[in-house]
């Protein structure tokens, strides 16, 4: 999916959490995004303390030349943007959950805490959890279950607290 235009960001962003970088930086960043005056605003809230201090608190997305930018609302100062994920938050959710989020074309759910990645693999047709997925070089314990109900049961310790009903994922769009 690609960003390239006022109405798409809108439409994909508008209401929903985001996980991103600014320019070349390592570190992600989330926020909240929402329209306020024909704007789309990005609400941040958690990055580390170096980069909460050079993004701000209230970044404006912007489009141009098919490229994403932030421009910190208080100073003004304009960054390169690129984002990791889209998602809506679900606390301590059930099966019923996951499958009511597939039924709307989400597939993918994450727990940043805990690094567990629970998806839905259509070819197979089931469902897989990967405990402690470090990062996308390095895979954790998997385990592939044929409905949500079994993966829920077998993995009690592991559902619980706040996930990620992944919208759009940057790694997933680009086959890594």
């Amino acid at each position: 999916m690609r960003f390239d235009s006022k109405e798409i960001l809108i439409q994909e962003l508008c209401g929903n959490h985001v996980d991103f970088y600014l320019e070349d930086d390592m570190f992600e960043i989330e926020g909240t995004a929402y329209l306020e005056d024909d704007k789309i605003i990005i609400r941040v809230l958690s990055a580390v303390m170096h980069i909460r201090r050079i993004c701000g608190k209230f970044l404006e997305l912007q489009v141009k030349n098919k490229r994403l930018y932030a421009q910190r609302i208080d100073t003004g100062k304009i960054f390169e943007m690129e984002i990791n994920r889209i998602y809506k938050n679900l606390v301590d959710p059930t099966g019923e959950d996951f499958l009511h989020m597939k039924t709307i074309g989400v597939d993918q759910f994450f727990q940043k805490s805990t690094d567990t990645l629970v998806w839905f693999d259509p070819d197979q047709n089931n469902w897989t959890i990967e405990i402690n997925k470090i990062n996308m070089f390095s895979h954790g314990d998997r385990s592939s279950y044929e409905n949500i109900e079994d993966l829920f049961k077998a993995h009690p310790e592991h559902m619980g607290g706040v996930w990620q009903a992944v919208l759009f994922s940057s790694s997933v769009m680009e086959g890594e």
